[in-house]
């Protein structure tokens, strides 16, 4: 297990090694990284800075790539756009590790899905 840094009063639901596929330039990129789901949050360990609180996640949905990779994206809260017309959604896609565990883990931390 990785040691991580966690906040008073939080506790571990489950952590698994994932690809996040990251849209940027209509190419995705993806990223291996470990993925922890707390009763606090869900973030990533690596430099992509991806930290969810739970309160801020909208819902789930899974899905497959190219017909047999099961995924599952997550989606935050819709929040106003930086231009004050709109709203942005940010949503988080994940593939590799068993998506049926990670399922598992947002349900635990109280995440609806989809």
């Amino acid at each position: 297990m990785a040691n991580i840094q966690l906040n008073p009063g939080e506790s571990r639901i489950g952590q698994g090694l994932v690809s996040y596929r990251d849209l940027e330039r209509h190419t995705y990129q993806c990223w291996n990284t470990m993925l922890y789901v707390t009763n606090q949050r869900v973030f990533l360990d690596s430099y992509t800075e991806i930290e969810l609180k739970l309160s801020k996640i909208r819902g789930y949905t899974v899905s497959k790539i190219l017909l047999f990779i099961p995924s599952v994206t997550i989606y935050g809260q819709a929040e106003e756009t930086i231009y004050g017309h709109g709203q942005a959604e940010e949503n988080f896609v994940f593939t590799g590790f068993p998506m049926k565990k990670l399922q598992g883990w947002l349900q635990q931390a109280g995440i609806k899905k989809l």
